[in-house]
């Protein structure tokens, strides 16, 4: 365990970690680190990657789990990604649910604009239900 703790804490002081999978139709954009002004370009191009690859309706989900730090910068970048996102008809979806995460979104009003999640699995629950209403309407 002690072992494990230290790898996680190096993790986060070697700046920031982007990394892309896929999870069904959707795409998860996860990240590791601390997302200020000197890391938040690895974040642009992650997400713009996931954007550009997304089939909508399903969604692209920014996974801020193992986020150390958020910064301005951070917040901006997402609020970029949204807007991008919504003109692609592409849902974004955050995963946030450490406090020092969800207290910025919190601060800026951003909790109202963007879609949180307490959990990866949720916002992946949540696109199989949006696809389900989607089939509803046909």
């Amino acid at each position: 365990m002690v072992a494990e703790r230290s790898a996680r804490e190096q993790r986060f002081t070697r700046g920031l970690r982007v990394e892309r999978e896929v999870h069904g139709y959707a795409i998860v954009v996860r990240v590791a680190g601390e997302v200020d002004s000197s890391t938040v370009g690895e974040l642009a191009r992650g997400t713009a990657v996931a954007l550009a690859l997304a089939t909508p309706p399903a969604p692209v989900v920014v996974d801020l789990s193992d986020v150390a730090f958020l910064s301005a910068a951070g917040l901006n970048q997402l609020r970029s990604d949204q807007l991008a996102a919504r003109a692609a008809g592409v849902p974004l979806r955050v995963v946030a649910r450490h406090r020092h995460v969800l207290r910025p979104f919190e601060v800026t009003g951003l909790v109202h604009d963007l879609r949180l999640c307490a959990t990866l699995s949720e916002a992946l629950r949540s696109d199989a239900a949006d696809r389900g209403r989607l089939a509803l309407r046909w």
